[in-house]
């Protein structure tokens, strides 16, 4: 008896530190100087010491550390106008935010640490003190299962919402809108890539897409879908559809007429009640039910559109271009793909992560492009490049920087040693334009899209254009915010200062991307450090004399010992 109540007396410590665990999971303690301390050591630095957005760091910074004095918090799982949870706060600390220059801090602070952090964080902004009731959480109840039909539907809803303004046609960020778009701050704000869910900052699963849509980013251009975003808000998809129809007639009779002012006093309705909840005015349980039932239709295309969403990005990031993902060009006999050669789509890229140059001046602290993908053949006497990045402006050199007076433009560069290192141990040129050893380069620009000049450098900004240059073929397109640049070149030339290649032989290569619209301008680019590509050596003949040769031989041996057996039987 004693055991059990020992055993029982322990189940309910235990039970009650579990709720206790979840209560502060939900809930940060009171304010302390802890957190204050913490704050200062950890995040002032670039939030400020009142945490106004304007630390030491944030002239750097972009987009710019949050001004938590405003209340506005981007990532929440609440609705819109409704401050986050203390969870929020917690994950984003914890998480960090890809894509920006906040970091997650989940191994540089304890949990209680970062939940003195998120304490501390609520006394700059009033309204956390001051609200009476938790915030309004967004609901993931309803959700849509993810299928073909779904991502159709919300492609179309992609296109009906004016998602394309600001995403672009395929999501890359590339939209008309793009170039303009500022912040509550009036800083420059770029919509977000879609193809790369690694970047999305409240993360890429399908719920977090809807909840970005249902509760907005606060502070950005991107709205939440609330009363008037979506076309006849208030309808059942049945007298959207039957409104329409009345829409689009020549002559109403005077019932289709009542039928048409019906509609839009209904939707009428349904936007004021809308309107007045964001505003916090009490709703009746009429108008609840009115307003409930108008969100569901808003809460099932939202599904929809956040499938489509979830349909544009590959299901992990690709990993970067090392070890068993080393660039291969592939042999190929007799002529080389061209730029839009269907050949290009049997072979797979390999992605080479970018980021901002600032080892020297000018640096580059926040870069927009942050890979280039690379696909690449070769015959007996050439090889050819696909090179594809993504860019959400396209830019030619029309504006000049003013600094330097020098033209805006977007442009890649590829760098390669001079002479290739002989081993995996031997020295190869500093990964910056070289130095004492030497680097070969291809610099394209956008302003000649069908150019490539070679140069020879000694440092990062001592290269010169090389006197005589080789026969480069060079393609170039830019659609749907992404450049292909097709570089063909002669394995071998005459030049000493060109690359030499042979198959089976590891080769150093590097890049430096420039987006002219962030105003990016000679240092200040984004880089690799050294990556390796090898020429895969041509398949030998000999494979295919190998396993014939191998079945005679073995058909041979068969029969000998069939008549070994066949002699001993008949001596026997």
């Amino acid at each position: 008896m004693r055991n059990k109540n020992v055993v029982s007396l322990l189940i309910l410590v235990l039970g009650t530190l579990g709720i206790l665990a979840l209560t502060h999971a939900q809930n940060a303690p009171e304010a302390s100087e802890k957190g204050k301390e913490v704050y200062e050591q950890s995040c002032a630095h670039c939030h400020g010491t009142e945490g106004r957005g304007d630390g030491a760091a944030a002239e750097n910074l972009l987009p710019q550390p949050r001004d938590f004095t405003r209340g506005l918090y981007k990532i929440r799982s609440t609705e819109s106008g409704e401050l986050p949870t203390d969870q929020d706060l917690f994950d984003i600390i914890t998480e960090g935010m890809p894509g920006s220059s906040m970091p997650g801090w989940e191994t540089a602070l304890s949990a209680n640490e970062r939940w003195e952090v998120v304490a501390y964080i609520k006394t700059f902004h009033s309204g956390f003190k001051e609200r009476e009731a938790p915030p309004r959480e967004i609901s993931l109840e309803g959700k849509i299962p993810f299928s073909e039909e779904s991502v159709e539907i919300g492609k179309g809803l992609y296109t009906e919402l004016g998602c394309v303004e600001c995403h672009g046609n395929v999501g890359r960020g590339d939209g008309t809108s793009a170039p303009t778009l500022t912040d509550a701050w009036n800083f420059q704000t770029w919509p977000a890539n879609l193809t790369q869910g690694w970047t999305y900052r409240g993360g890429s699963d399908t719920e977090d897409i809807f909840k970005r849509f249902i509760g907005g980013i606060a502070g950005s251009p991107m709205p939440a879908f609330e009363g008037d975003s979506f076309l006849h808000f208030g309808l059942t998809s049945e007298e959207s559809k039957r409104l329409t129809e009345l829409e689009n007639m020549d002559e109403m009779t005077e019932a289709d007429e009542e039928a048409s002012n019906q509609f839009y006093e209904k939707m009428d309705e349904a936007v004021n009640i809308a309107l007045n909840r964001v505003e916090g005015v009490e709703l009746s349980a009429a108008e609840q039910q009115l307003y409930d039932n108008a969100m569901k239709v808003v809460y099932e295309k939202s599904w929809h559109l956040a499938n489509y969403v979830k349909s544009l990005m590959p299901e992990e990031r690709p990993e970067p271009a090392i070890g068993n993902n080393v660039l291969r060009s592939q042999y190929i006999q007799g002529e080389l793909p061209t730029i839009d050669d269907a050949a290009w789509e049997t072979s797979e890229a390999r992605y080479f992560p970018l980021v901002g140059q600032i080892v020297v001046e000018p640096r580059q602290f926040n870069p927009t492009i942050d890979a280039v993908n690379v696909k690449s053949f070769y015959n007996d006497t050439e090889v050819v490049f696909l090179f594809i990045w993504d860019d959400r402006t396209y830019t030619t050199g029309d504006e000049t920087d003013e600094t330097t007076g020098k033209p805006l433009e977007d442009a890649l560069a590829v760098q390669f040693p001079v002479k290739v290192p002989q081993g995996p141990t031997a020295p190869k040129p500093y990964f910056l334009g070289g130095g004492r050893l030497p680097v070969y380069l291809w610099h394209w620009k956008a302003s000649a899209p069908e150019q490539v000049t070679e140069l020879t450098a000694k440092g990062i900004n001592a290269a010169e254009v090389q006197e005589v240059q080789a026969d480069l073929q060079v393609k170039s397109t830019y659609t749907d915010g992404q450049y292909k640049l097709w570089v063909k070149r002669a394995l071998k030339t005459e030049d000493k200062k060109d690359l030499q290649l042979e198959s089976g032989v590891f080769v150093p290569i590097a890049f430096s991307a420039w987006d002219g619209s962030n105003g990016d301008i000679d240092t200040k680019r984004t880089i690799t450090s050294w990556y390796t590509f090898v020429l895969e050596p041509v398949p030998s003949s000999r494979r295919f004399i190998y396993p014939p040769l191998i079945a005679i031989l073995s058909f041979g041996l068969l029969v000998g010992l069939r008549a070994a057996v066949q002699r001993r039987n008949s001596v026997s």
